[in-house]
Order: C-alpha cells, then sequence, then structure tokens
C-alpha cells in the first residue's frame, strides 16, 4: 500500500519528467546547444530571483511534493523543481522554435490548469497569489524570452552581462541547495527557524557572490578568477566568525569556489563570443 505522503510526489516526478523530456526533444533538434543553454539558465535565473521575492520573502504561495520530512527543506525542494524544470524548459522549447503567440497562449493555460490541479491534489497552496497571477506571468515571460534571445544574438552587453550573472547565481543556488539537503552548510543563526533563515539569507550571499564573480569573469583573464575565489573565501570566513554559516567540512568552500569559477569562466566564453544570427539556434 503507498502511502499518501508518498503519492505527492507523483505529479511533480511526472510533470519533471515530462518537461526534462521537451528539453531533450530541444537539445537534440537545434544546433547550437551551447547557446541554448545560456538563454535556458538565463531564464532559470530571472525564475530564481522570482521565486525568492514571491515565495521565499512575500509567502504568496507554498510547495508541498513530500520528498523531506523538513517541511522547509521540502517547499524549497518543490520551488525548485518547478523553476528548473517545468516553465524554464517550456520557455526554451517555444523560442528554440520559434513558436508563436497561440503556443504560448497553450502552455500559460496548461500551467494554470497544472495549478489548479495541485492545489486540489493539495501538493501546492496559494496564500495571496492567484491562479491568474500565474497565467500573466509566465505568458509574459515567454515573450520576454524571446525578446532576451533576440537581444543575446546581437551580442548586446548589459543583456551578455546579465545572462552570465544569472548563470553563475543558478549555479551557486543549485550547488548550494545539494550542499544543504546534504547537512554539509547552512547560513543564518543556529537557533530559532535555522532552515527558513537560510533560505532567505542563502540567496542574499548569492546574489553579492554571482553579481561580482561575474562582473570580474567577464574579462576571462587569470587574475579575475583569484579575485572570485578570495572574495566568495573571504565573505564566507566573515560569516563562520560571525556564527551566521556553518559547514560540515570546511574542505567543501574550496571545492564550491572552483565550481563556481570553473564554470562561470565557461559560460563567460559562450556569452562573449559571437551568437549565431541564424534562424537554426
Amino acid at each position: 500500500m503507498i502511502s499518501r505522503r508518498k503519492l505527492k510526489k507523483y505529479p511533480y516526478i511526472v510533470l519533471g519528467i515530462v518537461h526534462f523530456a521537451m528539453m531533450g526533444f530541444t537539445f537534440y533538434k537545434k544546433k547550437d546547444r551551447k547557446q541554448l543553454l545560456v538563454l535556458f539558465l538565463s531564464y532559470t535565473g530571472f525564475a530564481y530571483l522570482f521565486e525568492y521575492v514571491v515565495f521565499a520573502l512575500l509567502k504568496g504561495y507554498v510547495y508541498k511534493p513530500k520528498f523531506f520530512k523538513v517541511r522547509s527543506l521540502d517547499h524549497v525542494f518543490g520551488s525548485v523543481w518547478s523553476q528548473f524544470f517545468y516553465v524554464p524548459t517550456t520557455a526554451l522549447f517555444i523560442t528554440a522554435f520559434q513558436l508563436g503567440w497561440k503556443v504560448k497562449l497553450f502552455f500559460s493555460i496548461y500551467f494554470s490548469v497544472v495549478e489548479k490541479l495541485f492545489l486540489y491534489f493539495g501538493i501546492f497552496k496559494n496564500h495571496w497569489w492567484k491562479t491568474r497571477y500565474t497565467f500573466v506571468m509566465i505568458f509574459i515571460s515567454f515573450i520576454a524570452n524571446d525578446l532576451w534571445s533576440e537581444k543575446l544574438q546581437k551580442n548586446n552587453p548589459y543583456v551578455r552581462f546579465i545572462s552570465l550573472f544569472q548563470m553563475i547565481q543558478v549555479t551557486w543556488s543549485n550547488l548550494n541547495f545539494l550542499l544543504t539537503i546534504s547537512g554539509k552548510i547552512r547560513y543564518g543563526k543556529a537557533w530559532g527557524r535555522p532552515w527558513k533563515k537560510h533560505f532567505k539569507v542563502a540567496p542574499l550571499v548569492n546574489l553579492l557572490d554571482s553579481l561580482l564573480v561575474a562582473w570580474w569573469l567577464k574579462s576571462g583573464d587569470f587574475l579575475s578568477k583569484l579575485k572570485s575565489f578570495l572574495f566568495m573565501w573571504s565573505l564566507d570566513y566573515f560569516l563562520i566568525k560571525q556564527r551566521r554559516l556553518k559547514v560540515d567540512n570546511y574542505l567543501l568552500l574550496p571545492f564550491f569556489y572552483f565550481v563556481i569559477v570553473f564554470t562561470g569562466h565557461h559560460y563567460q566564453k559562450w556569452i562573449y563570443r559571437p551568437f549565431q544570427r541564424d534562424n537554426s539556434i
């Protein structure tokens, strides 16, 4: 007999499989996969920032996938799962295949229906947020993603830098979340509600790290990598001394910085090369 707790996972998993297949199909059919990845992570970065404001700070809604027993971890996992697998893969699919407003409208309705079903199953709960807000925001985001792709293809310097920043902050967020759920790292004070504080403090550290690392790495030289590494180490050292950061193994921190700098270096090369201007992406 499958428990009710386990059953709540399956809608998230099934939807994740569908959208993972959609992303796989997009990458299979289109030529420039690096350009696709830049666009995908840029959109995901905006989605993460949106979630931080509406979900973490303003508490507009809450996810209840029941993957973890700790509520805060479970809620954030639902958020990450949703904002990494669902809407960004659809936005990438629409932009990559240059699909029009009817398809954008269809998928906006589709996500609204999914939200209604999740509400019905009790695996998602709105507080002040409304499903109609979801419809409007997703439709607008699909249009914005097309425009972002156009600006990337025209090598717009502002769009390039923001894309680099978004890619770094998504990588930082995902890696930090993996270390968090494995109990290796936690930001915020150790008393009170530590997990809730972590998920409010960690994104702020992420934004500061990502912004400065992106600014330095866009030059592409060795000194930029060294400055990025040393800044992240200095900030975390300060937080540890202030008892605002707890780390299970301090060797994890250099590994974390290396991954951010290493991936950021490659992101910089992908973004600051001339983008294709044809219709194939």
